[in-house]
């Protein structure tokens, strides 16, 4: 089991939401990040970026890739488990809040074999 941590900034002076991992992936919108079962996985915003807070993670398709979560922290980080069963691709969504309005973004995680 590892820990993976999703990164939330925005691209320059915009709302767009740009991404990055502890795993080197980086991306405007969206990235896959790659994990492996029973990692946790920890959504954070990036130091510095200008957002309020990250109000949502959720599943976007039918089946839902984590054991525990995802849920929000004491810390405003958001937190899942991989299940020791998942397979495939997880498309989710991450709603964020930037100066008072909300916005949602949809990256993917994929579970390693």
């Amino acid at each position: 089991m590892a820990d993976v941590t999703i990164y939330l900034s925005l691209v320059g002076s915009t709302t767009q939401l740009h991404l990055s991992d502890s795993e080197g992936h980086s991306g405007d919108g969206t990235i896959t990040t790659d994990v492996n079962k029973g990692d946790n996985v920890t959504w954070q915003i990036a130091s510095g970026a200008n957002i309020s807070s990250i109000d949502s993670i959720y599943d976007k398709v039918a089946h839902n890739i984590f054991s525990s979560g995802p849920s929000s922290q004491s810390d405003g980080t958001w937190q899942g488990t991989v299940s020791g069963s998942a397979s495939g691709s997880e498309s989710y969504g991450i709603k964020y809040t930037v100066n008072g309005t909300q916005y949602d973004d949809d990256p993917e995680l994929k579970v390693k074999n």
